[in-house]
């Protein structure tokens, strides 16, 4: 079975990731492919016109009705329908199914092209160049796997097979220009398939490197204990959210020495924990960070603010239901303190005339005003800031 995996890994390098990375990874791919393939197109395009004016001048209008000439234009017309028909995806979650189409199709058409009219010169006319330079520009210059360039190659040449018998002086007859194009087309695959492998390891490779950046800034973010948001998140949310109406909220576990001295510091941490725990997942929009110590700060994202003041009780009795036990403390059980202040973006506005700051240390800070009073007042009890 390794054996058989290996097989096929080898012959479709797609196959060694899962499957979303795998479609992700074609899809990258198919960005870069599309561009590149507009280029083909644009050089084969001028070259093609270049030659139809060569002919023309030549032998005038006759010259621009030959089979040759005829196959040169159609050639020139599917190019400009893939470049409008194609888009121009720049990234993989913009790749839809008929970027694929196009580009198969047109890829396809490319080759086909240079095969038909390989396969209507005569000896005196030409050489099979045209062919070799286009398979060879596909195998290397498009990320392709092998079963793609199969299916890409195979009808052109079937093509390249049939003109030697129905083409009477095709230059396919003449001695090793068959030979060469066997070789070509079979270098290009080989050329392709290394290509697409070592691409692909390097996508592979930068995406694993995102994602470790990403798990790391993550970390970062996060209080070592109790694995909830720290101050350096709360600091970035606030900035990502500087028209936004809320309430800052500062949670502080009463009597949380008394419970170390209690019952230990591990045993504190746990209680820790579970705080944390419960206020993260309260149901708000907004965010919970541990500040320091025993203390939080929760900014509650609310359109109607005047819900705030039974939200943040609310918040305090879901503290006091985990029962968790305190008998240093005299209401028995943990509970927090909580001081909060509302920030309305109007009211700001209006007080910003009155060089009144709004940075979110005076919200914090206005907070623990809150608190302390609500400290004063006996613990165990929400305090919003007044002026």
């Amino acid at each position: 079975m390794k054996t058989l995996h290996s097989v096929i890994q080898t012959l479709n390098p797609y196959a060694a990731y899962e499957k979303t990375q795998s479609t992700r990874l074609r899809k990258t791919l198919m960005c870069d492919n599309v561009k590149r393939l507009k280029i083909i197109g644009i050089i084969g395009s001028s070259v093609n016109l270049l030659l139809l004016v060569l002919y023309y001048l030549d032998r005038g209008f006759s010259g621009l009705t030959t089979i040759e000439a005829t196959l040169r234009i159609s050639w020139i017309l599917a190019s400009i329908i893939y470049i409008i028909g194609v888009g121009s995806p720049h990234s993989p979650e913009v790749v839809k199914k008929r970027q694929f189409i196009f580009f198969y199709g047109a890829t396809g058409l490319c080759l086909l092209f240079a095969s038909l009219i390989t396969a209507v010169l005569s000896v005196e006319q030409g050489s099979t160049f045209l062919y070799l330079i286009n398979v060879l520009l596909i195998g290397s210059f498009l990320y392709l796997s092998l079963p793609e360039m199969i299916c890409i190659i195979s009808p052109s040449f079937l093509v390249l097979v049939l003109s030697i018998f129905f083409t009477p002086g095709s230059i396919l007859l003449v001695q090793g220009n068959f030979v060469n194009v066997i070789a070509s087309t079979a270098f290009a695959v080989v050329i392709a398939q290394t290509i697409l492998t070592s691409k692909l390891t390097q996508l592979a490779s930068t995406q694993t490197i995102l994602d470790q950046k990403k798990e790391l800034e993550y970390l970062i973010d996060l209080d070592g204990l109790t694995r909830i948001p720290n101050r350096r998140k709360l600091e970035s949310y606030y900035s990502d959210h500087p028209h936004t109406s809320f309430a800052l909220l500062m949670v502080d576990i009463d009597y949380f020495k008394n419970y170390n001295d209690t019952y230990g510091h591990l045993q504190g941490d746990q209680c820790l924990i579970q705080v944390a725990q419960c206020l993260s997942h309260y149901p708000f929009e907004g965010l919970t960070t541990r500040y320091g110590g025993e203390e939080f700060v929760t900014i509650i994202v609310l359109a109607d603010l005047e819900r705030i003041t039974p939200l943040v009780e609310a918040i305090r009795k879901s503290i006091q239901a985990l029962q968790i036990r305190h008998e240093a403390s005299p209401f028995g059980v943990v509970t927090v303190s909580i001081g909060y202040v509302i920030h309305v973006v109007a009211e700001t506005r209006r007080e910003n005339h009155s060089n009144e700051t709004t940075v979110l240390e005076d919200f914090i800070l206005k907070a623990d005003q809150a608190l302390y009073q609500a400290k004063e007042n006996g613990r165990n009890q929400i305090k919003l800031y007044q002026e």
